[in-house]
């Protein structure tokens, strides 16, 4: 059987010491004893202990003494302090020391008992303070969230829930759930805790035979839960979200001493997440500046090379041109110089496009209708979505309101995307355009547009590099590989983002968000 703790006792009186180890025994702790401070520590050293219950007058060497020297060898250790010849005086110093709590002696042992519980307790929710804070894996930390809450809330089932990206409620991480009816029941009854008409709860809610409260009529499944609880998780002042908790047995109350451990947990799960929530943000812009870096040393490179490189393509193209003029048009060195001026003309294009990359054009900024510039490009575009045998699906919201943007940067976007779209379905497929208003649940409002193909996909391994300038998955003479790399920048020149999504075989979906 596992005990509740470990814990030394060090006491000089024999009698009290052993007292204290009998108690302790008999309600489920494991304990060990010494009879001085000296012989304390050696046994400190030698095993892990959760708790220390030290007498301050002690020959070798003094409680107060001792509790600093064990406080070095484990300064997690919870200590309290019992003594029948302490003063006001002695009890600041052991609490200056660390010592968890001070008890008079003589003592009563149900005394005794609750100040080793709270602890005890404390010494868990340091532990699982712990694990959480230096878990910063958000997959990683949900499940250690969930399963510590279990654990300490003594619960049967329990669902963190978190919004989605377009703020509903989605189950996040589960225990003591298994199959899909009970996580929908569940996922129900916190949909409608978050969507009161009165708001969201600030404090814990707590619900009694949930499967006949009005709050929650209808949802079935609910029947096997007793007692339930909700911890509202809050970011900024605002909902992030709602840990469900419950129990199955008639007499599994929550009790007060359960509510105060439910509120410390949600105040460590708010600053958890709110920890991992900045990882991620320094992550991102720690991308983005690595982005921006690469973006701004090519942009210097491809300017100087251009030119460089201008130079003598305009020499080969005029001697070209000038022996194409004296050779007659059916002879197989005609063929051969046109083909080379082909491809001079080729690389000419590229040297622009390099040019048009690197050059700091003052961007044009002005109200614009996004389905505007999506139908713009689609006129473009359609005849070589026609021959391609691709069909065009639009979506487009009506009445969407204005983004600050340049209009011609934006048809330039999307027309690498739709193009690249085509090239991805050689043998036709389907382009869907998809445009509408999201809020965030800060309160943001994005505009965002999806253009989703049904073309061949990206593979995983290579999905994170297709934004790098002059990566590209196309055949050698297809493409440059600066596409994505100008519509990124384009992007974030205007405070939006684009993101891919893609799965081998099943096609990609690239999303733009822009502020509105």
């Amino acid at each position: 059987m596992t005990s509740k703790a470990n814990i030394l006792i060090v006491d000089d009186e024999a009698q009290i010491a052993e007292m204290i180890l009998a108690t302790l025994q008999a309600n489920g702790y494991s304990a060990a004893v010494a009879f001085n401070g000296s012989e304390g520590l050696k046994k400190a050293a030698a095993e892990k202990f959760d708790l220390a219950i030290m007498d301050i007058q002690m020959p070798e060497m003094d409680g107060i003494t001792a509790l600093g020297e064990i406080k070095k060898i484990d300064p997690e250790i919870e200590v309290i302090i019992a003594t029948g010849h302490g003063t006001m005086g002695t009890a600041i110093q052991s609490m200056r020391k660390g010592a968890f709590d001070y008890l008079h002696k003589p003592f009563e042992l149900k005394e005794l008992l609750k100040v080793v519980e709270r602890a005890v307790e404390k010494r868990k929710f340091n532990d699982i303070a712990k694990v959480i804070f230096s878990t910063i894996k958000p997959e990683d930390q949900l499940r250690v969230i969930i399963d510590a809450v279990t654990r300490i809330m003594k619960a049967d089932e329990s669902m963190l829930v978190l919004p989605d990206a377009e703020g509903k409620p989605r189950v996040a991480v589960s225990n003591g759930l298994e199959d899909e009816e009970s996580r929908a029941s569940r996922l129900e009854m916190c949909a409608r805790v978050t969507s009161q008409p009165e708001g969201p709860p600030k404090a814990l809610l707590l619900v009694e035979n949930p499967s006949i409260d009005n709050k929650f009529a209808g949802i079935k499944g609910l029947e096997k839960v007793k007692f339930s609880l909700f911890l509202p998780l809050v970011e900024d002042n605002k909902p992030a979200g709602l840990i469900n908790i419950n129990r199955d047995e008639e007499d599994a109350y929550f009790t007060e001493d359960d509510m105060q451990r439910a509120r410390i947990f949600a105040s460590l799960v708010n600053l958890a997440m709110r920890n991992s929530s900045l990882y991620r943000q320094l992550q991102e812009t720690q991308s983005q500046l690595i982005q921006a870096e690469k973006m701004s040393a090519l942009g210097q490179l491809a300017g100087g090379l251009a030119h460089e490189i201008n130079n003598p393509l305009s020499g080969i193209l005029g001697l070209t041109q000038l022996v194409l003029e004296s050779l007659p048009k059916d002879g197989q060195n005609y063929a051969d110089l046109k083909e080379i001026e082909k491809a001079v003309f080729r690389c000419k294009k590229i040297i622009v496009s390099l040019l048009s990359f690197s050059r700091q054009e003052k961007t044009r900024m002005e109200p614009v209708n996004i389905n505007e510039a999506i139908e713009e490009t689609l006129t473009l575009c359609a005849r070589q979505m026609e021959l391609k045998h691709v069909k065009i699906n639009r979506q487009l919201t009506p009445g969407l309101p204005m983004v600050n943007a340049d209009f011609q940067q934006l048809m330039q976007v999307f027309l690498n995307l739709f193009t690249n779209a085509r090239d991805a379905m050689p043998d036709g497929g389907e382009l869907s355009i998809e445009t509408r208003l999201l809020r965030t649940p800060a309160g943001v409002e994005l505009l965002m547009t999806s253009i989703t193909d049904t073309g061949a996909g990206i593979s995983r391994d290579i999905l994170d590099k297709i934004f790098d300038p002059f990566f590209t998955t196309k055949p050698v003479g297809k493409g440059t590989g600066l596409g994505l790399s100008v519509c990124l920048g384009i992007i974030h020149k205007h405070n939006g983002a684009i993101k891919a999504q893609s799965e081998p075989g099943r096609g990609s979906t690239f999303t733009i968000s822009l502020p509105v």
